[in-house]
Parts: structure tokens; sequence; C-alpha cells
């Protein structure tokens, strides 16, 4: 049985590959992607984000626009052409000749008598004290630094619904065996991540997923651009050999950085069991 061949270095590869392992070479549409990383070099697809080698953005920033420049504000008209003004001057000359007439024929209103409130007379000898009046008590300050209980589970609700997309991203890649949707998962500063790779494309060789759910737990952010959970997968997986299926659950206490407004997987370290 004749094996599918690269088309830029002739090895041969397999049926269901997105990239030659020899020279790293597109082989989704090959006629048609001839494009290069402008990092390592590596031949990529034309529609990838990064590069499925060094992990370098292949997303071109969109150009700026030149600044808007505001219309100039009209000219405001003159307050003397309007004819509001005049008026109001002329009443305002009137006011003035009529004032003395005013206070000529003003009579003064005749005063209420106030009753005196009753004193309470102090025994002979001792001073009355005043009445005290006691303060309004002031609500307590909140602790400098320390957010509301209300707006701190809002924030981890909101960062625990960023990390479970980023996780159904990664489970969505190991289902369909999509390398480069894998590699998008993980930051580029992810140790060892080419050999990472290499080991899970020999697993997507031997085994196929029957089934693969995740727990996301103890979410918890430390910085704006740092965050730590510990993340349990369930698998179901059958050995294509032997057509034996088993299943394994694995856990793992997960690192997670802000790469660009997006989260990505930078470390994460298997828990014993």
């Amino acid at each position: 049985m004749h094996m599918p061949e690269c088309p830029y270095c002739r090895e041969s590869v397999e049926g269901n590959d997105l990239f030659c392992r020899s020279c790293g070479a597109s082989l989704k549409l090959p006629e048609y992607d001839r494009a290069f990383c402008p990092h390592c070099g590596a031949r990529v697809s034309a529609r990838q984000e990064f590069c499925h080698e060094c992990h370098w953005s292949l997303v071109k920033p969109p150009a700026e626009e030149p600044p808007s420049v505001p219309p100039p504000a009209p000219a405001k008209a003159s307050a003397w052409k309007n004819p509001w003004v005049w008026g109001l001057l002329g009443g305002a000359g009137l006011l003035i000749v009529l004032l003395p007439w005013l206070f000529l024929f003003q009579s003064t209103p005749p005063q209420v008598p106030v009753s005196p409130s009753p004193k309470v007379a102090a025994p002979r000898g001792v001073p009355a004290a005043p009445v005290p009046v006691p303060a309004p008590a002031a609500p307590p300050a909140p602790e400098k630094g320390v957010p509301p209980l209300s707006a701190t589970m809002a924030n981890t609700a909101v960062l625990k619904d960023q990390l479970s997309e980023l996780l159904n991203q990664l489970r969505e890649a190991q289902l369909k065996k999509d390398i480069s949707l894998y590699s998008q998962s993980f930051s580029p500063t992810f140790p060892d991540f080419d050999q990472r790779r290499q080991r899970t494309l020999a697993v997507w060789d031997a085994y196929d997923y029957s089934g693969l759910d995740f727990e996301l737990t103890e979410v918890n952010l430390l910085d704006a651009d740092q965050a730590q959970a510990a993340v349990t997968w369930k698998l179901e997986i059958r050995q294509k050999a032997t057509q034996t299926g088993k299943s394994e659950t694995q856990s793992y206490n997960v690192r997670f950085s802000n790469d660009g407004g997006k989260w990505r997987i930078s470390n994460l370290e298997r828990k014993p069991g």
C-alpha cells in the first residue's frame, strides 16, 4: 500500500496529519499554503494564528486610523443683537426709578411675641448641666486594599468562566487531534513545549478518545496577569492496536497567564495518585 508523501520533502506522512513531521510543512492545502514563520522560518498555514514550532504570533496588527479632526465650532452670535437683552436692561432701569417710592410706602410688619421656653430650676448650689446630645455613629471604614466580598465573588466567577473556555478549547483539540488548536492553548513561555508536543502526537497515534471531561476547582487570581487552579481530567481511551479501552483520571495544579487579553496555560504539575 502506497503511503502518502509530503509535497515539499517527499517524506511519508499519515493520512490524518496536519503538518509534516519531517519538515513541518502544512498538509491541509499544500498548493495554497506556502507561508513561512517570520521568526523561525518553519512552513505554516496562512490561516494559523501562532507558529506550531516557535509559537510566534502570525496575526498582523490592525493599521492605525488617523485621528479624526473635530469640525470647527460655530461662532457665537453677539449678545447685544438679542432683543431680550435690551428688554432686560429697560426693566432694570424702571425698577431703579420706582425703588425709592417702594421704601416710602412700605409699612413695618407687626412683631409676634415669642413665649420663652420654661426653664427647670436646678437645686440651690448645683449649676444646671446641659443635656448631652448623642452624635450619630459613623459607619466603619472599609479596610484598605480589601475589596468587598460581593466584588471578590464576582471576579472569581468571571475568571472561572474564562478558564473553562480555555479548557474546552484544549478538550476540543484533543478529541479532534488538532495540533494547531492544541498549541494555541499553551503560553509561548511554557517550559519544554516541543517535547510535550511530540509526546501528545505519539499518544494520538496510539490511542483514540471515546470520552474526555474536566473539572475546574480552587480557582485563584494571583494578579492581573497570573492565575492558578486545580484541574481534574476524566479520560475514556481505546488503544488502536488491540481495541482495548480503559478509564483514567489525571489531576493537575495548573498555572495560567494572560497573553494579550487571552488566558493560556503557562505551567502545570501533575498531582500524585
